[in-house]
């Protein structure tokens, strides 16, 4: 499966806030990706549905299906997600969107620091025009694993349960920071292998408005970019290269392929 990862600036994720979802910047990327026979599109965690430093409401779920099924019906499938309102909950969630066609949302099960939100309770596939792919959101991968308390192994049956596999990729959205530090790859690593299939993580780039408190200092989001982990023949892949990995642009993967290739954004 040929997928492009949009590594988008984290100002322009964090815009959306501002200005809600922008249907015509999302059909020129998806325009690009198109001419480069992708198969998916990712944007990253909060892309569209992403909250400022200052309280702001989020849609509600509702709400931002209908958004979604307002941009113009694409032959292209692409994931975005964010922050939504259940009820009185508030989710962070990923949409598949396919031919105007939303399907139903992926819900992050990890909350990460004191995100506040009601966690998901179950990994899901997504299946449309032969193609399968299985979601997961920023602390899903990570927190588990460094945090061992049985999420990690429970959910990594959900998704063998799934298919997860060759065919069946493992998608990762994260507005996340230093991704390429052992506190990502590793666990990356761990998914690749132990679901035998490729993991690919659609990231910011940049550094983000926002920050939070690690320890006694604020940090900022962003660094380490996107790529796909991937582990055959008794050998760890991970592509891009680190080089790339702040850069503004879309990463064209193939999941059949050890190859990527970074193309700058044209608009």
């Amino acid at each position: 499966m040929r997928i492009a990862l949009f590594q988008l600036h984290a100002h322009e994720v964090e815009a959306c806030a501002s200005v809600g979802v922008p249907a015509e910047r999302i059909v020129q990327l998806l325009s690009m990706a198109k001419e480069e026979r992708a198969d998916l599109a990712v944007f990253p965690e909060g892309f569209p549905f992403i909250a400022d430093n200052e309280p702001v409401e989020a849609p509600s779920l509702d709400a931002a299906i209908s958004a979604l099924q307002r941009i113009p019906p694409q032959s292209l499938a692409f994931i975005v997600g964010g922050y939504v309102m259940e009820g009185v909950y508030q989710r962070n969630a990923s949409f598949l969107v396919h031919d105007g066609n939303v399907h139903a949302p992926y819900f992050k099960r990890v909350p990460w620091l004191d995100e506040p939100l009601k966690p998901g309770t179950a990994l899901l596939r997504w299946s449309w025009n032969g193609h399968q792919v299985i979601p997961l959101i920023c602390a899903d991968v990570s927190v588990p694993w460094n945090e061992p308390d049985g999420r990690a192994a429970q959910m990594l049956g959900e998704a063998a349960a799934l298919g997860a596999g060759p065919s069946c990729p493992i998608i990762v959205s994260t507005f996340g920071t230093d991704l390429r530090t052992p506190y990502w790859t590793e666990p990356l690593r761990a998914w690749a292998r132990a679901c035998n299939a490729p993991v690919l993580v659609s990231a910011i780039a940049g550094q983000s408005s926002a920050t939070f408190k690690e320890g006694s200092k604020r940090r900022h989001y962003g660094g380490g970019g996107s790529g796909m982990y991937w582990f055959e023949d008794g050998q760890d892949h991970a592509w891009p290269c680190t080089e790339d990995s702040n850069t503004v642009g879309m990463y064209l993967l193939d999941t059949l392929e050890p190859e990527s290739r970074l193309l700058p954004l044209r608009y």
